[in-house]
């Protein structure tokens, strides 16, 4: 039978502590559920399934406690034993191939900032250990974390159990072409029994509540740093990666975290920015909404021609619309003011409805002040048009791109994909969007 005969559907496939045990789940599994957010929270995985015979209440969930709060014994041997350490820097993923070159198969990838073990390093690729086989990786685009020739040491570290998972959208083009969804790598987060009928709930994210960068609170004064040097500094000492997409990356003279977990630090950090943070593939994004919101769309939502089972598009704020928004420093050593201000598209001088967001940041120039403005602007004003719609399965319809929406009168223009949640059950695989309108930088 011929790949145009085969019938558009959707697989999964599932890796607990890097072993994959998609045949082993496969007769129990109900449903996959992963959550791309865009950004303020992290991505989340939700596998549920059926436990008619108690296999998973009584045997697994002991097991998979035990193992997410074990220590995790990481070898330092050198290449040509159990192998070392590498994290994985390629911001898009890693291919891991059945053999060392292009001209191989794909077997499967690795996430940005997921840790990878190298067995040897040859002509420019290295050998890997991955889903319990070995395949090939480009080395350039792994650096080492542990191991090696002239150490023989180990290092322990804390780490729960990892979770990740693939939606495999086949015959996706009506040709034998498919679209592959990398979910990424996720952290064992609650596990819960239900019934009857019997069913068990794993729930896995991106950033775990007891994680380090979200726990632990610390009181640390930053000293010439900008924003990135901030963000590579934190997401090493979680054990993340780090990607910084924003065009501007602010300079700190001084800036104070007093008894405050990092990731609220650097949260406060980006909002007063006018930047984003979103934590994903054991990784830290931070990005500029204005730039993301800039691109061309990348999916089409158009009235009568799309496929599509629901929609809903509502005008309404999560709070209240500002009009203008006035940026305010005053140099402490000149006693120099310097301010900028940002409007909405159809500000109206003479009407009394207007309201003026105030912010002070310490900015160098008016120009500087305006372009904070209105960003800052932008975000608080970023829920006037918002919507929703559910579609087939769409393995290309990921939070932060956008949406062109047509033939809906009103509603008519570009979306950015806020959340974007795929799931795969008995009824199939169906893709839930949230957007929000991509509003003009208005600089």
């Amino acid at each position: 039978m011929s790949d145009r005969n085969i019938a558009r559907h959707a697989e999964v496939s599932i890796s607990f502590a890097g072993t994959d045990i998609t045949k082993d789940i496969s007769p129990y599994l109900l449903s996959l559920d992963y959550t791309d957010n865009e950004s303020d929270e992290a991505d989340d995985l939700r596998i549920t399934l059926q436990d008619r015979d108690g296999i998973w209440e009584e045997k697994w969930l002991n097991d998979a406690v035990q193992a997410a709060a074990a220590k995790v014994t990481v070898s330092t041997a050198s290449s040509s034993g159990s192998g070392s350490a590498y994290r994985v820097m390629a911001k898009i993923g890693l291919n891991v191939r059945s053999g060392p070159g292009t001209g191989y198969s794909r077997i499967g990838a690795f996430c940005f900032g997921a840790t990878a073990t190298v067995l040897s390093i040859s002509g420019g690729w290295a050998k890997v250990k991955f889903n319990g086989r070995e395949g090939y990786s480009k080395a350039q685009y792994l650096t080492q974390i542990s191991g090696g020739k002239s150490s023989g040491a180990t290092v322990q570290k804390t780490s729960g159990m990892k979770i990740s998972a693939v939606i495999v959208l086949k015959n996706a083009d009506g040709n034998g072409g498919d679209q592959v969804l990398d979910c990424g790598e996720f952290e064992l987060d609650d596990i819960r029994s239900s019934g009857p009928p019997a069913t068990v709930t794993i729930s896995a994210t991106a950033l775990p509540f007891e994680s380090s960068v979200r726990q632990s609170k610390r009181t640390k004064g930053w000293e010439a740093y900008r924003l990135s040097g901030i963000a590579k500094e934190i997401g090493n000492r979680a054990g993340m990666g780090v990607m910084y997409l924003a065009k501007s990356d602010p300079y700190y003279t001084r800036r104070e975290q007093y008894l405050e977990s990092d990731i609220a630090f650097l949260s406060r950090l980006c909002r007063a920015a006018g930047l984003s943070l979103k934590a994903t593939n054991n990784a830290l994004v931070l990005f500029d909404q204005a730039e993301f919101d800039a691109k061309d769309a990348s999916v089409t939502l158009e009235k009568g021609k799309s496929r599509y089972t629901r929609y809903s598009f509502q005008a309404g704020k999560a709070g209240t619309e500002y009009q203008s928004c006035r940026v305010r420093y005053t140099d402490p050593t000149t006693g120099r003011c310097i301010s900028g201000t940002a409007y909405v598209e159809d500000y109206d001088a003479k009407s009394e409805k207007n309201q003026q967001l105030e912010v002070t940041a310490k900015v160098a120039n008016a120009a500087e002040a305006k372009a904070l403005a209105s960003k800052l602007l932008r975000l608080h004003n970023k829920y006037e048009r918002t919507g929703s719609v559910t579609m087939p399965g769409n393995p290309t319809a990921t939070a932060g791109k956008n949406m062109a929406v047509k033939g809906f009168g009103f509603w008519d223009g570009k979306y950015a994909i806020k959340t974007a949640k795929h799931s795969v059950g008995s009824g199939g695989y169906v893709t839930t969007l949230t957007l929000r309108k991509a509003l003009e930088d208005w600089t």
